[in-house]
């Protein structure tokens, strides 16, 4: 991540509109197949009106006011999400300290949360619409599970293609969904045109005073016609702020009210519509269309999913930037928008989770028990990190921040405490999710934490290495070797030089520290911007850059630097030199037994970048340096490099 900027794109116009359209709003679009229903069916047909208010007026200050007004402004380097609030805190890199480090830990629970809602979206979104078969036939309930994985399967495998490829398939069909919800929720509302008095935020208000202590189940409901907007957020560096904002404005938003309005119509009109499976789709008055209407349900539910994962690629991005995820193989997917990505691995265990949860719930009923748990803390930890952000970065005083906290946390707050009435029936799955992710990353953080602080112990910087290398009586042996770094500092890398010295008591008579750095400007150059500087001691220190989405070709890069200096090393015979270090042994009270174990496991399976450099199999070393730091007593905090 880099400096911070605005991250509006200057594409505004119908096209990326549109694309966004595909993309983003697909979890938010769908919440009409379940959340009406679901809340109606807890508070009875005579509430329809004070509901339908209750989830136009928490759509308006939830996704238009506090997401797309206020926090979709604070992004990082284009990128959204509780991570770039974290990158805008700290400037760059968490550092070390008590307080930063709960900032930094709170953060970091917050997108474990998103993680955790991303393996719950698509099941439930899917599973909703196949479900809608069994209005056609009821025979048909059997195949909903079976289909409903199928469609997960193709979804996932789907996902190589990118955003940008997807969002140009996905963007029509998002189109006529939004205006079938539309046309659907006008016709019922043109048949009962009282329900428009749910526009009034009053009718609301009244339901929630007169429900009591009842009305937690129906606010938990409710929750689920934002679920969305946390994505929404972390979405942001695929598109930008304007065509997202745009899109909600003049198409999501006015179908969404449209069609929530139009189900709450129907049920006054007809109450005992409040206790069918499929509410949605007995918008259709004849069952002839409605075999069309699910294909379409099931289609937009399949989109639907793409906004989480879609999310989820950003953050897990994000995570590995600021050092808190091992650095998995990233495919870029755009040479205009850096932030479409596919990341495999994360792909593959999002998709097996989603598989697993519709075998274990098996119903959108079951699932929705299950469902909102994870995105209302989600977003109750945005809102914090927010004003906590502006308050440090934008110099708000003091009484605006906290005018601006109390008026988020008591937007936030009630939505989250609705849903912790769904702990026990579903809802500690995506907690338990949230707190296995969060492990792994505060795991990987500190455990690369202790490594480089070791390393660090004894390095320098290549002038001082290059000096203490030409005026000590070192042995030399013949050849070049490059030591290839693609993270972390220069001064780390002359200690990985250092440590294969200590071990092999020789260093070879020509070194290059080759330091190798995506460009994000130029994302289709396989070559950018090249430094090449000789110390002494016959040692070279190169820093190149490459297009994001191309993977560097590190020997036509040494070739390109030699002729650029006129360098006297071997290109054609250099051998490559890639560290890894892998903790054997902390000292007690550094890292536990489990949590080294687990950070060995991590380091051991992080994605090797050789394999991506097209270096030659014979001339690739790999240094696997094992570290015992028991010698190594400093207190560490959140920060260090990565």
């Amino acid at each position: 991540m880099g400096s911070v900027k605005d991250g509006s794109k200057n594409q505004n116009g119908i096209g990326i509109v549109l694309m966004a359209l595909g993309i983003v709003f697909g979890d938010i679009g769908t919440s009409p197949l379940y959340a009406f229903q679901t809340a109606v069916k807890l508070a009875g047909a005579d509430a329809a009106v004070g509901i339908a208010s209750l989830i136009i007026w928490t759509l308006v200050l939830v996704v238009s006011v506090k997401y797309l007004f206020l926090i979709s402004k604070a992004d990082y380097h284009g990128e959204g999400g509780v991570f770039a609030l974290l990158a805008l805190f700290f400037n760059g890199r968490p550092k070390a300290g008590t307080g930063r480090c709960i900032f930094a830990c709170l953060m970091i629970f917050g997108a474990a949360l998103l993680f955790g809602d991303g393996a719950i979206t698509p099941a439930i979104s899917v599973l909703s619409a196949v479900e809608g078969l069994a209005t056609i036939n009821p025979a048909w309930e059997q195949a909903v599970v079976p289909l409903t994985i199928a469609i997960l399967i193709v979804l996932f495998l789907s996902q190589r293609f990118g955003t940008g490829r997807l969002s140009m398939i996905f963007s029509p069909v998002m189109l006529v969904w939004f205006f079938v919800l539309g046309g659907l929720g006008l016709y019922q509302i043109l048949l009962h045109p009282s329900v428009l008095a749910a526009l009034n935020p009053l009718h609301g208000l009244e339901f929630l005073i007169s429900s009591g202590f009842g009305v937690w189940p129906v606010i938990g409901a409710v929750v689920l016609v934002v679920t969305g907007s946390e994505a929404l957020y972390a979405d942001l560096g695929h598109f930008g702020r304007m065509p997202i904002l745009n899109a909600w404005r003049w198409i999501v938003f006015p179908a969404l009210a449209l069609n929530y309005l139009g189900q709450a119509a129907l049920v006054a009109n007809n109450p005992s519509a409040a206790a069918d499976t499929g509410l949605f789709f007995t918008m259709l008055p004849t069952a002839e269309g409605r075999g069309l209407l699910v294909a379409l349900a099931t289609i937009a539910t399949i989109i639907a999913s793409q906004a989480l994962i879609s999310g989820v690629f950003s953050l897990a991005n994000q995570a590995m930037d600021l050092g808190y995820l091992p650095r998995f193989h990233v495919r870029h997917t755009s040479a205009t928008e850096r932030g479409q990505i596919h990341i495999p691995l994360v792909n593959a265990v999002l998709g097996l989770a989603c598989i697993v949860i519709v075998l274990v719930f098996k119903s959108s009923v079951s699932l929705a028990a299950a469902y909102g748990i994870a995105v209302t803390a989600a977003m109750a930890i945005t809102s914090y990190g927010f004003v906590v952000m502006s308050r440090k970065r934008q110099g708000m005083a003091p009484w605006k921040a906290a005018l601006l906290m109390i008026g988020l946390m008591c937007l936030d707050l009630p939505l989250a405490g609705a849903c912790l009435t769904k702990v026990f029936d579903g809802g500690y799955v995506p907690l338990l999710i949230a707190a296995a992710i969060t492990v792994v990353m505060l795991t990987w953080r500190k455990g690369r934490d202790l490594v480089h602080a070791t390393m660090g112990a004894n390095s320098m910087t290549p002038e001082a290495f290059g000096q203490k290398v030409a005026h000590e009586n070192l042995l030399r042996t013949p050849g070049t070797e490059v030591f290839l770094i693609r993270q972390g500092s220069s001064i780390l890398a002359s200690a990985r030089v250092l440590e294969q010295w200590k071990r092999l008591h020789a260093l070879p008579e020509k070194i290059v520290l080759l330091f190798l750095e995506a460009d994000w400007k130029s994302p289709l150059s396989e070559v950018g911007e090249m430094q090449v500087r000789r110390h002494e001691g016959n040692i070279w220190e190169i820093n190149a850059r490459h297009g994001y989405m191309v993977e560097p070709d590190a020997p036509r890069i040494l070739r390109l630097a030699a002729q650029q200096c006129a360098a006297e090393f071997d290109v054609e015979g250099a051998f490559y030199i890639f560290s890894q270090e892998i903790v054997l042994t902390c000292q007690p009270g550094q890292m536990p037994r489990w949590q080294r174990m687990l950070f060995g496991f991590l380091s051991r399976n992080v994605q090797p970048s050789p394999d991506y450099l097209s270096i030659p199999p014979d001339r690739l070393v790999i240094f696997n340096w094992m570290l015992h730091l028991e010698h190594f007593s400093k207190r560490l905090g959140c920060g260090g490099a990565s």
